[in-house]
């Protein structure tokens, strides 16, 4: 049946007219009803509160026996994700006799990627371990099995600090310093509202959108691909091991796959609208 116009207005004001009565009951109560009250009025989520059950009744280690295994395993593949999860990055032949130039470039970004993620799972270990550590009785199994691991991530946690992108992006930025001071005095003596200016600036910037946008997304992929490889079995065996913590950390390749589909968009669709409305109002 359809609803009259009338009966949307009417309904908002019955509805407001009941949230008022409401507040005004709650408001001459005390305190303790007021909070029980508010409490009791909001809708059950009987998932949610479920899995909060079984989270407080479950054990500090759901695998005592196979968490010693699973945590060397899980240490071994953040040491080869470290080391390997970067290496020889594949890049399409697009990119011509500069492709030695391009592998190292999306090598950079995976690299970036995969010290990220592997700082990100260390981290989540040391936290993880230790909370699970204080709830074990004194003198378990489990409570000395979780005390070692912990100990031993702590003495791990500080090498996965650095993400080691400072340097080259301190190196990199120095030496484009000049080149834009350059470029910056070249410009100062153009007409960069003539045509020909217009296009070849909005050409380079097409390029170099276009060449950006292609990096960040090979080195992406491989750096999510590399990641999987290595982590997801161990982690999975850790997690079944430790038992009801959530998901794994997942790395930052979504993040940098939007960016390079953001740049992409810029170029096919911004860049070219900006082009042709300075090329015709010039």
């Amino acid at each position: 049946m359809a609803q009259s116009p009338a009966e949307g207005p009417r309904a908002l004001v019955d509805e407001l007219t009941r949230q008022l009565d409401t507040t005004r009951r709650l408001l001459t109560s005390s305190p303790d009803d007021i909070a029980e009250r508010a409490l009791a009025a909001l809708e059950p989520e009987a998932g949610a509160e479920a899995r909060i059950a079984a989270s407080l009744a479950a054990p500090p280690l759901a695998d005592p026996a196979a968490f010693p295994a699973a945590h060397r395993l899980a240490v071994r593949a953040l040491e080869v994700l470290d080391r390997e999860a970067a290496q020889d990055v594949p890049v399409g032949r697009r990119y011509w006799r500069f492709r030695p130039l391009a592998s190292l470039a999306a090598g950079f970004v995976a690299g970036y990627i995969t010290r990220s993620y592997a700082r990100a799972v260390a981290h989540r270990l040391a936290v993880l371990y230790a909370r699970r550590e204080a709830q074990c009785l004194p003198g378990t199994t489990e409570r000395a099995s979780l005390a070692r691991a912990r100990a031993e991530m702590d003495r791990l946690l500080p090498g996965f600090a650095g993400g080691g992108a400072g340097v080259p992006a301190l190196v990199a930025g120095g030496a484009l310093v000049p080149l834009l001071a350059s470029l910056g005095q070249y410009l100062g003596a153009v007409d960069i509202l003539a045509r020909p200016v217009i296009a070849a600036l909005f050409g380079s910037l097409f390029l170099l959108f276009l060449l950006l946008s292609s990096l960040l997304l090979t080195g992406a992929r491989f750096a999510h691909r590399r990641a999987a490889l290595v982590m997801r079995q161990p982690l999975a065996a850790l997690w079944a091991a430790i038992g009801d913590a959530g998901d794994p950390p997942e790395d930052a390749a979504r993040l940098f796959a939007a960016v390079a589909i953001l740049l992409t968009g810029a170029v096919w669709l911004v860049i070219p609208a900006a082009a042709v409305t300075l090329y015709l109002l010039a």
